[in-house]
Formats: C-alpha cells, sequence, structure tokens
C-alpha cells in the first residue's frame, strides 16, 4: 500500500498536522507521497474553511498528496471545492487510488505551474469546444460606446430607484405612534331612598327594599347637673311686745321662755325673752318682748292676734299684742324642680344611647352601619334620683340601667339598586367609568316602631365620553404631530389636548400606515 494513514484527534490544530505531515514526510520511502487523514467525529480543526485551504497550501509546497477521511458532509463539501479527495474509510480510498490522482497529473502534464516546484513544463494547447468558443469571443468583443454608458447609467437608475423604494418602504413599514387620548367625562350623582328592614331576608328589587339586623345591649350611666329650681326658706323671726293683765291681786311672776300664741287657725306660737312680774294688783299690767319660735313671715300677725297663753298662767293671766308682729322674712335657696330632673334624664338616655351606638359599631362589620336614630330604649331597669323635687340642694344625680336596641344595614346590600340608578342616569354616548364609583350613606328620613329604617344612599362617579378613534386616526395619519393632535382635539370629546410618542424620534410625522398607530384612551383624571 503506496498511501500512509494519520489519525487525527479533536485537541489537534492545524500547526501540529502540518508538523505530523513533515515527519511522514522525513520517514517514509520515495515515492510514498500519499497521505490520508482520518479525522476525528467531530472534524476536529479542520471544520474551518481557513485551517483546509492552509493545509491544501502546506501540502502543495511540500508536494505531498494528501486526502480526508471522514463523513461530515460540510467537511467534504469544502474539501471538494479546494480539490483535496474525501473517502468515508481507508478501504474505500484504496480502492479509487488509481483514479485518486489523475486530475493532479493531468495538471502536470498540461506544464501548469505547482506550488513548491522549480520549473514549468510545455503547456500543450488543447481544442477548444464551440460553445467555449463562442463565450470567449463574446467577452473578447469590444462593446460599443453608447451601449456602454447605457447599461451604466439603467444600472445607476435601478440603484437610485431601489433606494427609493427601500426609503418609502422604511417610512410606511417602520415609524410607529402611541397616541393617549383623554376623553372628556361628566360627573353622575344619584340619590335613592331605601328601606331596610330586619324581616327581610333578602333584597326586594321591586319594592326598594334591603334586609337588615337588629342589635341590643344593656349599658348603665350615671350623670349629675346643677339644679336650676328655688325654694323659700325662713331666715328671720317675726318679733313684737305683749303686754301681760294680772287677773288676781296677787303678784304673778312671768318666767323667760314662757309661750304665747294667736287663737286663730294659724296658731303661731312666740315665746318671751325676758321675766317679768305683775304687781299683787287685780289688773296691773307688765310688758315683755317675744319672739316667734318658727322663723318665717308667718310670724308677722296683726295687732291683737296674740291672745292667748300656753300652761298654768293661762287662769291667772290674760296677753294682748297692742302692736303688730314684725321681723319675719325668708330667703330663697337652690333646690330640685321637676325640669331639673326632666333635663337630667333626657341627658342621661343621651349618653346611654351615645354608649349603645359605641358599643354596637364595634360589632358592625366592615360594609355594615348603625342608624343612629333607630336607637330606642326598650326597658329602663332601674332609675334613681339623688334628691326630690323642691328638696334644697345644688346638684341633682341619676342612675340609671336601661336595654336600648338598633337597626344595623349593611351597604352590599344595596349595591346594587345603587349602580342600577346610576347607570340610568348617564347621558346618551357615554360610558360610566367603574374605576370612580364611590357609594356613601346619605340621612336617615325616618324609623318606625318595628325598627325599619328609610334611609338615603348616595352613589358618585364620571361619564366618560365613547370614542370612535377608526376615522379620526385614518384622516391623521401622515400629518405632523401638532396638527394631528389639534385635529383629533376638535373632533373628538376629550378633556385635554391628546399627547403622541413617535419612534423613531426624528420621524416628526404621524406613521402613514393606521397599523402602525396605536391609541391609548386614559379614563382617569391623573
Amino acid at each position: 500500500m503506496d498511501m500512509h494513514v494519520i489519525h487525527l484527534d479533536s485537541d489537534d490544530d492545524i500547526i501540529s498536522i502540518c508538523d505530523r505531515l513533515n515527519w511522514q514526510e522525513n520517514g517514509r520511502a520515495s515515492g510514498q507521497k500519499r497521505t490520508l487523514l482520518h479525522l476525528p467525529p467531530d472534524g476536529g480543526v479542520l471544520r474551518e474553511g481557513l485551517d483546509l485551504v492552509r493545509l491544501r497550501r502546506h501540502a502543495d509546497r511540500q508536494r505531498i498528496e494528501i486526502g480526508l477521511i471522514t463523513p461530515d458532509a460540510e467537511i467534504r463539501r469544502q474539501a471538494a471545492a479546494l480539490g483535496i479527495p474525501v473517502f468515508l474509510t481507508a478501504e474505500a480510498a484504496e480502492r479509487s487510488r488509481r483514479g485518486w490522482w489523475r486530475g493532479r497529473r493531468r495538471r502536470e502534464r498540461v506544464g501548469l505551474p505547482t506550488v513548491g516546484g522549480s520549473g514549468v513544463m510545455q503547456v500543450q494547447p488543447q481544442p477548444l469546444a464551440e460553445g467555449d468558443r463562442r463565450e470567449v469571443h463574446r467577452r473578447m468583443r469590444t462593446a460599443v460606446s453608447w451601449q456602454r454608458w447605457l447599461l451604466r447609467y439603467a444600472a445607476i437608475v435601478i440603484f437610485f430607484i431601489t433606494l427609493a423604494l427601500l426609503a418609502v418602504a422604511f417610512v410606511y413599514a417602520v415609524p410607529s405612534a402611541t397616541i393617549t387620548l383623554k376623553p372628556a367625562g361628566q360627573p353622575v350623582r344619584v340619590t335613592r331612598v331605601i328601606l331596610a328592614d330586619p324581616n327581610l331576608e333578602t333584597v326586594d328589587y321591586a319594592q326598594g327594599a334591603v334586609p337588615a339586623r337588629r342589635l341590643t345591649v344593656q349599658n348603665s350611666w350615671q350623670a349629675t347637673a346643677p339644679t336650676t329650681g328655688a325654694a323659700a326658706v325662713p331666715n328671720a323671726a317675726a318679733r313684737g311686745k305683749v303686754l301681760f293683765v294680772n287677773l288676781r291681786d296677787e303678784e304673778v311672776t312671768i318666767p323667760a321662755g314662757t309661750r304665747v300664741s294667736t287663737s286663730d287657725g294659724s296658731n303661731v306660737i312666740f315665746q318671751t325673752i325676758a321675766e317679768v312680774t305683775t304687781a299683787a294688783v287685780e289688773g296691773s299690767t307688765a310688758e315683755v318682748d317675744i319672739i316667734a319660735i318658727e322663723p318665717g313671715p308667718q310670724g308677722n300677725v296683726a295687732a291683737n292676734l296674740v291672745n292667748r297663753i300656753e300652761g298654768p298662767l293661762a287662769t291667772q293671766l290674760e296677753v294682748r299684742n297692742l302692736e303688730a308682729m314684725e321681723g319675719g322674712a325668708v330667703r330663697e335657696v337652690t333646690a330640685v324642680s321637676e325640669a331639673d330632673q326632666i333635663r337630667l334624664r333626657a341627658q342621661v338616655l343621651q349618653f346611654l344611647q351615645a354608649l349603645a351606638a359605641s358599643e354596637m359599631e364595634a360589632q358592625l362589620t366592615e360594609r355594615e352601619f348603625l342608624a343612629r336614630p333607630s336607637l330606642q330604649v326598650v326597658q329602663i331597669n332601674s332609675e334613681t334620683y339623688s334628691h326630690f323635687v323642691g328638696e334644697q340642694t345644688e346638684k341633682l344625680t341619676l342612675e340609671m340601667r336601661a336595654a336600648l336596641i338598633g337597626t344595623v344595614i349593611n351597604t352590599t346590600d344595596a349595591t346594587g339598586l345603587l349602580y342600577e340608578a346610576l347607570a340610568t342616569a348617564v347621558p346618551a354616548n357615554y360610558t360610566l367609568n367603574p374605576d370612580n364609583i364611590t357609594l356613601s350613606v346619605g340621612d336617615v328620613v325616618g324609623v318606625d316602631e318595628d325598627g325599619r329604617v328609610t334611609f338615603e344612599m348616595i352613589a358618585e362617579g364620571t361619564a366618560v365620553a365613547d370614542l370612535n378613534t377608526s376615522g379620526a386616526v385614518q384622516a391623521i395619519t401622515g400629518q405632523q404631530p401638532e396638527v394631528a393632535l389639534a385635529y383629533l382635539y376638535e373632533q373628538l370629546p376629550l378633556r385635554d389636548v391628546p399627547s403622541a410618542q413617535i419612534w423613531p424620534l426624528w420621524f416628526q410625522r404621524i406613521p402613514y400606515l393606521p397599523a402602525r398607530i396605536q391609541v391609548e384612551v386614559q379614563n382617569s383624571e391623573s
């Protein structure tokens, strides 16, 4: 066998391959110029076309006939283009060894220069085929001048037409724009009267009624308030003089503290404040000062009304007040009035309701509210005043314990009623924006004895205009941004001038193709 096989690894580079060829060339016998390179499965470094060219040049310089053994289709294609034989196996190369280098030998016979050779052989002319002769004649024929310039100008025109078509295609297909529209909005507000009935289990849309529930709590409260009533309090006793007349002919001593009184229905009692004695002669007299036992104006009696003596001296003496009794007086002091009790009771009930409302609201869920006007006292367990009406005091205290009940309403049940009313209030060609709808509880209109509450709920939102952008966008294609945006602001119901973002930035026009224009509608006010 006049061929030598070199097995290559994946780690071999082009330099090591060339070195192995040189070693092989130095060690082989004269005439053994054929070398097969058995490539690794992945092709190794020879997968690069440039390394194949370097390998071929090196083999030509060393006058080595090389072939490749590989199943790689890409390497086989590149090697065939460089004139390097490629085989699947060494046996296949052996079977075709006679015709393997026929092309190179024919090239050497006709005297073509060889890489690394020292001389040139005589070239033997070969007759040309008829078709080759015509082609050579066509290429060597001198072209006419006007034809040559016509071809040149036609090429230039075609070049610029191609550029223009590319530019037009770029202008139409590449630029894009995003236009932001802010549709005009109108505030929408509706108020609906709703009945909350504790006896309902589901929403009654026909009657506009929703379910409710009752809460009961028991609380006690004590409050004190200043009294505003007045009471008359005696502060001075009546005074005067009486004359005692002796009914006997013996001396009579009248000790201090002797009581005398009136004989009429008032029965005002006085007492002497000093001791006096009548002479032992019938009809003798003695005068002494007296003062009323009880202070007050009731002691101010007229003359001759004090005519009775209390005790054993009544049989020995007579008594008369020759002048009216004077000086009895009263003063006004603060006392409890009936109005004070009524006012304090109302105050305590108010505090009890506030306390009950606070406890009930602590038991509510997120969407519930307590109708405070529905709070009422259902039972008073105890009610104690510190003083009675007319009793002198500056402060009155009341302690009360009672049970209270109130109606609780869930606004979620009323949402459907509110949305229905809000939708009917939206103007034509407008659409309700669901992002800014707010619901709030209004006034409580009334509460009946069964705890049914009639109240108001308020729904507020914004209706945004319906924008028909297809025709407007078609009309602004290719326009300058300022003109296009002004046209949109004039033709569409917008609350603000629209904005546009154009890409690329240097393309200061709205794209010519509507498909390259994206419209964003911004319903919110922000």
